[in-house]
């Protein structure tokens, strides 16, 4: 699972174009997601998903994201495997890197 974020700080109120994508063949359905959280503040909170796919059809996710507050803003990709395409409990396959973005 992999992540593209903005690589320079960003202005209090602008808009983060967020995409990502991932693959794994260890599940038969897969949904890639984006989740946000603020340092220190604890759990990550799922800003989108993209569409549920079959394994080896590559699951992409785009998100767009409001920068709130100033400081610090971490993100991730998680992807989730999934037994069915309706799946309520998905797994967690893989998680990107997690990428911080500064907001002035």
């Amino acid at each position: 699972m992999e992540i593209t974020a903005p690589g320079h700080p960003v202005r209090t109120g602008q808009a983060l174009r967020i995409s990502g994508d991932g693959d794994d063949d260890t599940a038969r359905y897969l949904r890639a997601c984006v989740q946000e959280r603020t340092p220190g503040a604890g759990a990550w909170r799922t800003v989108n998903c993209g569409r549920t796919v079959a394994s080896g059809d590559g699951a992409t996710v785009e998100a767009l994201i409001r920068a709130r507050r100033r400081g610090a803003l971490q993100l991730r990709g998680v992807l989730y495997g999934l037994d069915a395409p309706g799946d309520p409990h998905p797994d967690v396959v893989r998680s990107s890197a997690v990428r911080m973005v500064r907001i002035h």
